[in-house]
């Protein structure tokens, strides 16, 4: 029985689909959408199949390719049959029409569905510029206009672009996200050494380089190790739970409710350090050796249990430190929101204006200032190696005066003007003479 042949010219709205796609980056799917075409009854449609060798319910034609096509194949058709190109997706792994594909550069063609699918998971993850091909090991990224078009529900469409513009302000070395709360101002600084930044809405200061809170005297290198450690180290939660100490005089229990290190006993008023536990009284000429940390000369020849534990004595020592005045500052900010609401009773009384005040806001405003640079010296202390002995000398100083200070803006209502303005004078001058011998750009 004589084969009978025919050649079927394709439709000229079958080849601009193939074209077009193809043109668009889909090469390799298209080739492989090429393989997989055949002629199908659609249903509505009337086809009667051709069988060899018989001529009912066939009608074999054969014609002349066009010459605008570059492509034949060989087919037999049937009057109602309808021609399109088919591809398997490998991740569904379900066989669709090539025009439901799209392909990245890397030649990967996937269909719209998954697309979309693997688009939302990422965009829940956080993930925007960072989206990548679904194949393994092709790091190709996606464009954006293809994961917008894909994307049907408006919501996805608006957190993409808003992870999208974040990522550009992120990766622009002259803009930073303002890292106050719930403030979304940037800024742009075109000197990115580590500098001070303020931002004008919400007055957060921060470090423009490393983004953090301002960090001086401690450089960007070191306090990201600092934070990574603190975040890291389980004892230090265990250690610091407690915020409670015993008096040294008559060991009834204290919680400390004021900034102030300076602690007087509600039982038998005996004045001692927070800190040390050590007697006020002497302790004046003592604060050098409540600040620095005395290591162990004979630590090298000890076991290595020994200097582990020498070790974590260190850190604690410096983290017990720097807990404490960052908790000494959210109680000193009590303080100040107390003082607030007193002053506006005295006005109301007729007691003066705020102008006659005022000096309680600047001092109160100086003491937050030189204590957030008083906390950033341990951690600089911490990783320190040379010159440490004047650098201890001068955080003692420094902290000398501001628990002085503490204590006056404390007690500001029967603190003598003069003598609250000459020790808010001293503690400004141990801060920047400090910042300049250790920090120059900042004095």
């Amino acid at each position: 029985m004589a084969d009978q042949e025919s050649d079927m010219e394709y439709s000229s709205d079958n080849d601009y689909e193939f074209e077009d796609y193809y043109n668009s980056g889909g090469a390799a799917a298209a080739a492989a959408a090429a393989t997989c075409s055949f002629t199908v009854s659609v249903p509505g449609c009337s086809a009667s199949p051709a069988i060899p060798g018989t001529s009912s319910g066939s009608t074999a034609t054969s014609t002349s390719s066009s010459s605008s096509k570059s492509h034949q194949t060989s087919s037999t058709t049937t009057p109602g049959a309808c021609c399109y190109r088919t591809q398997l997706c490998p991740v569904c792994v379900t066989v669709q029409s090539t025009d439901k594909f799209h392909a990245l550069s890397c030649q990967h063609s996937f269909c719209r569905d998954c697309w979309a699918m693997h688009f939302e998971i990422q965009i829940g993850q956080g993930i925007s510029t960072q989206i990548e091909c679904m194949e393994q090991r092709c790091d190709v990224r996606v464009p954006e206009d293809l994961v917008l078009t894909l994307l049907n529900r408006p919501m996805l469409r608006d957190k993409y672009q808003q992870f999208t513009f974040a990522d550009y302000v992120k990766s622009h070395p002259e803009l930073r996200f303002c890292p106050g709360p719930n403030c979304q101002t940037i800024i742009r600084s075109q000197d990115i050494s580590p500098k001070k930044a303020v931002c004008r809405m919400c007055k957060t200061a921060f470090c423009f380089r490393c983004g953090t809170d301002y960090h001086a005297p401690t450089d960007c290198q070191i306090i990201r190790k600092w934070l990574t450690k603190c975040a890291d180290d389980s004892e230090t939660a265990n250690y610091i739970s407690a915020h409670t100490k015993d008096c040294p005089k008559c060991h009834i229990c204290i919680e400390k409710n004021g900034g102030c290190n300076h602690m007087q006993c509600f039982n038998c008023k005996h004045d001692f350090c927070w800190m040390c536990l050590g007697d006020w009284k002497a302790h004046g000429s003592e604060y050098y050796e409540c600040s620095r940390y005395k290591e162990n000369p004979n630590i090298a020849h000890e076991s290595v249990h020994a200097q582990a534990r020498e070790a974590l004595k260190k850190y604690l020592h410096y983290y017990e430190r720097w807990e404490n005045h960052s908790k000494s500052l959210q109680l000193e900010q009590q303080t100040l929101d107390r003082m607030r609401t007193r002053i506006n009773e005295k006005v109301m009384k007729g007691l003066g204006t705020w102008i006659d005040w005022q000096h309680l806001f600047d001092a109160a405003t100086l003491l937050a200032k030189c204590r957030y640079t008083l906390q950033y010296t341990y951690p600089y202390a911490y990783y320190m190696e040379s010159r440490k002995e004047l650098f201890e000398y001068q955080q003692a100083q420094l902290e000398a005066e501001i628990e002085n200070l503490s204590w006056k803006v404390e007690r500001a209502e029967t603190t003598d003007r003069g003598e609250l303005e000459n020790q808010m004078d001293i503690a400004e001058k141990r801060r920047t003479t400090l910042l300049k011998d250790f920090f120059p750009t900042e004095a």
